[in-house]
C-alpha cells in the first residue's frame, strides 16, 4: 500500500510538472507572424528617376491628371527586413502633392504593391529635395497576396541632368512600417 501511495504521488508530481512545462513552452515560445499582427518592414532603396511634363494627363493609382504637374518614373533596387526587392514607382507631382503606384518585386518574382502618397519639400541651394509620405500596401502576388498595412517613407532626390526633358536624377528612399501578410511569413 505504501508503494502504491508513493507511485500515485510521483505520478501526480510528474503530471503537474509536465503541465507546468507545457504551459511555459506555450507562453515563452516565439510567436510566428500572423496576418493580424503584421511584420515590420524597414528598407533602403536607391533609385534613378526621370521626370516629364504631364501633358498627356496621366494618372497613377487614382492620382491627379492635372497637366500642370509632372509624371515621375523611378526604378532601383534595395534591401528590406522582408528581403531584397527591385523598386518601380510611377507617380504624379502637382505642386507639393505626390501620388502614385509602387511595386516592390522580390528575386523570386513575388510582388508587394502600394499606393504612394506624399509631399515634396522645397529644393535647397544644392538642388536636393526632400520627400515624405506614406505607402499603403494594397496586396501583391505570391507570398504578398492579400498584403495590407502601411509604411512611412522619407526620401532625398537630386537631378543629375539639369533641365533636359526628361530631367533625370537619383533618389534615396528609407521605408519604415508594418505589412500584414494573409498567410504569415511563408
Amino acid at each position: 500500500m505504501l508503494r502504491n501511495l508513493v507511485s500515485r504521488r510521483n505520478l501526480i508530481f510528474i503530471s503537474v510538472g509536465l503541465l507546468v512545462l507545457a504551459a511555459m513552452t506555450i507562453v515563452l515560445a516565439p510567436k510566428g507572424a500572423r496576418a493580424d499582427e503584421g511584420m515590420p518592414i524597414k528598407g533602403t532603396f536607391p533609385v534613378a528617376f526621370s521626370v516629364r511634363p504631364n501633358t498627356g494627363g496621366d494618372t497613377f493609382c487614382g492620382g491627379s491628371s492635372d497637366p500642370s504637374g509632372v509624371t515621375v518614373e523611378a526604378h532601383g533596387a534595395g534591401h528590406s527586413s522582408l528581403g531584397d526587392f527591385s523598386f518601380s514607382l510611377n507617380k504624379t507631382i502637382v505642386g507639393p502633392a505626390l501620388h502614385g503606384c509602387l511595386r516592390l518585386t522580390a528575386p523570386n518574382g513575388d510582388t508587394l504593391t502600394a499606393i504612394y502618397d506624399g509631399t515634396a519639400g522645397t529644393p535647397n541651394p544644392n538642388h536636393f529635395r526632400d520627400f515624405i509620405g506614406t505607402l499603403t500596401f494594397t496586396g501583391g502576388t505570391g507570398r504578398f497576396e492579400g498584403a495590407s498595412g502601411s509604411a512611412d517613407f522619407t526620401a532625398v532626390a537630386t537631378p543629375i541632368s539639369g533641365t533636359s526633358n526628361p530631367m533625370q536624377g537619383i533618389a534615396f528612399y528609407l521605408v519604415n512600417g508594418t505589412v500584414s501578410l494573409q498567410h504569415g511569413d511563408q
